[in-house]
């Protein structure tokens, strides 16, 4: 039997390219996901072994493993205690020989100890697995997940970040870089830092939604404290909260303005434009999810 990659987070904004990628590739893949009977069917045209995980059970952890030689990892949002909450699973790739960990992680993370990403990080390198951090810029994709009722219902952009420029990067791109890490050599140990070619402020996010989708929408800056109250109160978990609240607050200060051109050379073509990604996913907030 083909040694297989496991993909986790496999039903998320990356994840799923993920799985794209590699069963094109002939790759034998494992989907790791809690419940596997609800997600038969969106994994239904793909060549995969659809394995039940969960971070917070170690119960389920020998089972998708098995046979298993390269991870694509991915932290859930809502685990904010890295200690806890993954790093029995790190212990348990260390246990199985796992010989490589493709971590998504973020964007200046190697200056900022505080946030999950860079603990995790940390415990990886630890651990001595072989690794690979793909360290993105700001997901395209939140604007039609996280933010999607936002600008689908109330025609806005609700982010505290002046006017500061974001690198954004389509997850499709995070996946394909991803992929390429997984299957050829010459990765092992490296860092990239993942964005799109240019960066772009929010006024200029606001006004490409704003042409693709036919009405105005529009860019609201509130404060930081503001913008925690008013997340939290429409839904958001106060721990995911807290995380989006810092790294827009990071961002406006100028953090995440830098671009790479890490994703055309290992691509070896230009990343996915906002514009293309708007077009693509314009179904996305012309649904009234009120």
């Amino acid at each position: 039997m083909k040694p297989a990659i496991l993909v986790t987070g496999a039903t998320g904004n990356i994840g799923y390219y993920v799985v794209k990628e590699l069963t094109a590739m002939k790759e034998s893949v494992r989907v790791a996901v809690r419940n596997a009977n609800k997600e038969k069917e969106v994994f239904s045209k793909y060549d995969v072994a659809i394995v039940e995980f969960d971070f917070l059970k170690p119960s389920t952890y020998d089972h998708a493993l098995d046979g298993v030689r390269k991870i694509f990892l991915i932290r859930p949002p809502q685990l904010a205690n890295p200690k806890k909450d993954m790093k029995p699973f790190i212990d348990k790739l260390k246990d199985k020989g796992i010989e490589q960990i493709v971590f998504v992680s973020l964007m200046g993370v190697e200056k900022n100890p505080i946030v999950p990403h860079r603990k995790i990080e940390d415990m990886i390198v630890n651990s001595g697995i072989n690794y690979t951090f793909l360290r993105p810029g700001f997901f395209m994709q939140n604007l039609n997940t996280t933010h999607r009722e936002d600008i689908a219902v109330r025609n806005e952009l609700f982010m505290p970040v002046r006017n500061a420029k974001t690198n954004f990067i389509d997850t499709r791109d995070i996946a394909a870089v991803a992929a390429v890490c997984l299957t050829e050599s010459g990765h092992l140990g490296r860092k990239y830092t993942l964005t799109g070619a240019i960066s772009i402020d929010y006024h200029e996010v606001a006004s490409i939604l704003s042409n693709t989708l036919g009405r105005k929408i529009e860019y609201k800056n509130p404060g930081v404290l503001k913008f925690r109250r008013t997340i939290i109160k429409r839904g958001i978990q106060k721990e995911y909260a807290n995380v989006m609240t810092m790294l827009y607050f990071l961002t406006s200060l100028g953090t995440a303005e830098k671009t790479t051109d890490d994703v055309e050379k290992l691509l070896k073509r230009k990343p996915i434009t906002f514009e293309q990604y708007a077009k693509d996913f314009q179904e996305e907030w012309k649904i009234d999810i009120c």
